[in-house]
């Protein structure tokens, strides 16, 4: 860029020199002065380029350091704080426990409807068992939606909504 810059940049002080009346020594003093100042805008440019460059090139390996131990506390924090097989869980508040997929499926299709008829139904005919907050559960498998749980004071397993779930800590 420093080079189409003298380019076009001598020619046209030469010229306005010329022009305005100053004479040819002027002018070739003009121009090479306007020389020089290119110049020396060129070396500053080109020595604040460089220092920023090595500035970005000393930083870079902190701050990507300090990305990855960011990374790795938040991952060990969603591990801390999502429910594991094996881990014990506290049920949130009241809900029922779906003895299986299906019967889970069609508990929330029912809730989605508002159909308490059809919830009745399905706890009449023991596919979904009434649990109260604060019981305890073993979790068996965990999907984003939907956990298996084996109920600590029954013995039953089921499936409950996984955001009703806190990990016993």
């Amino acid at each position: 860029m420093a080079v189409s810059l003298k380019k076009w940049v001598i020619p046209a002080g030469m010229a306005v020199m010329l022009i305005s009346g100053c004479n040819s020594d002027e002018a070739k003093h003009g121009a090479k002065q306007l020389e020089e100042e290119t110049k020396n805008a060129t070396e500053a440019t080109e020595e604040k380029s460089k220092e920023v460059v090595d500035k970005v090139k000393k930083e870079t390996p902190g701050i990507i350091q300090n990305m990855k131990d960011s990374y790795k506390e938040s991952e060990q924090q969603v591990k801390e704080n999502t429910l594991q097989n094996g881990d014990s869980a506290t049920i949130q508040k009241d809900a029922y426990l779906a003895l299986s997929q299906e019967a889970y499926d069609e508990l929330y299709e029912l809730i989605e409807l508002n159909d308490i008829e059809g919830v009745d139904k399905i706890v009449k005919n023991q596919d979904v068992k009434e649990i109260k907050q604060g019981s305890e559960a073993e979790i068996l498998e965990r999907d984003i939606r939907r956990t298996k749980v084996k109920m600590k004071d029954s013995g039953e397993e089921g499936y409950l909504p996984t955001n009703l779930l806190e990990p016993v800590k």
